[in-house]
């Protein structure tokens, strides 16, 4: 491997890291630097969000199927990410694919795969677009609470 494959990959899975903490404490402004300012996230079956000022939506809880006092009340969510695959397309271009688990008060919430289109720019690795795929959801999930997807 060589060494600047070595530092992409590094950099990639720090990216992802700093994506799920600051998207599970509440720091916008951090999940939106995440981003290119071109880039969109989409939820399989659900809504899409583009651009900075669509990411800091989703990041202040806008614009999302959430209620927000039944977030409120169900505690924090906290996402566990793994099995991160990183193929690296240049220097500046990879794709990665990971699974996701989020957890709540009462144990496992929702789960899914992330699939990812990353990009070096300005000397940073950001993400460019995001696919969520939500493979499954327990009953009384925040988003889900019936337990079945597109409820």
């Amino acid at each position: 491997m060589l060494e600047w494959e070595l530092r992409a990959r590094l950099e990639i899975l720090d990216l992802i890291s700093r994506y799920t903490w600051c998207g599970d404490f509440g720091d916008a402004e951090g999940f939106a630097d995440c981003f290119t300012p071109d880039a969109e996230l989409t939820v399989k079956d659900g809504p899409e969000y583009a651009g900075r000022e669509g990411l800091l939506a989703l990041a202040r809880g806008e614009r999302t199927r959430l209620d927000p006092e039944r977030l409120a009340a169900s505690g924090p969510l906290h996402h566990h990410v793994s099995s991160v695959r990183v193929e690296l397309l240049s220097e500046s271009r990879a794709r990665t694919r990971a699974y996701f688990l989020v957890l709540g008060r009462r144990g496992p919430d929702h789960w899914g795969r992330y699939a990812d289109e990353v990009e070096r720019r300005d000397g940073r690795w950001l993400l460019h677009r995001r696919r969520v795929s939500v493979d499954g959801a327990a009953v009384g999930s925040v988003p889900y609470p019936e337990g079945r997807l597109g409820s």
